[in-house]
């Protein structure tokens, strides 16, 4: 089954068509996430929008589909991973593309964290 297109903006990165979206998270206290996905739903990861302004907080990304760069291992559920530091006070085309070559980026240090931010060994 599809990707429901209604509302999403598109954008094209290492020759795979992915899907983007911004809102607020009911369930998180209504804070303001980025959702981009993939086509055939594999890459799914939420941003929390903002993250760059928050002082004395590592930037997270919350990896909800099962493809992810340099991920080893099967693994179901939520997994947050802390992120570079993108400026993301404003959300364009460039920073999506940023972030999706991130996560696809197979050479990289992977620091998962609980849901406080803290380091998970």
């Amino acid at each position: 089954m599809g990707v429901r297109k209604k509302y999403k903006r598109k954008i094209i990165r290492a020759i795979r068509l992915f899907y983007w979206y911004v809102e607020p998270d009911i369930d998180d206290e209504g804070i303001i996430k980025l959702h981009i996905l993939a086509e055939n739903k594999k890459f799914l990861v939420n941003y929390e929008v903002g993250q760059h302004r928050i002082k004395n907080k590592t930037p997270i990304i919350v990896i909800i589909g099962k493809e992810f760069g340099g991920w080893t291992g099967e693994y179901i559920g939520y997994r947050r991973v802390i992120t570079p530091n993108w400026n993301d006070e404003i959300i364009t085309p460039n920073l999506i593309g940023e972030i999706i070559d991130w996560c696809l980026l197979r050479d990289k240090e992977i620091k998962v964290v609980n849901w406080r931010g803290e380091l998970i060994e």
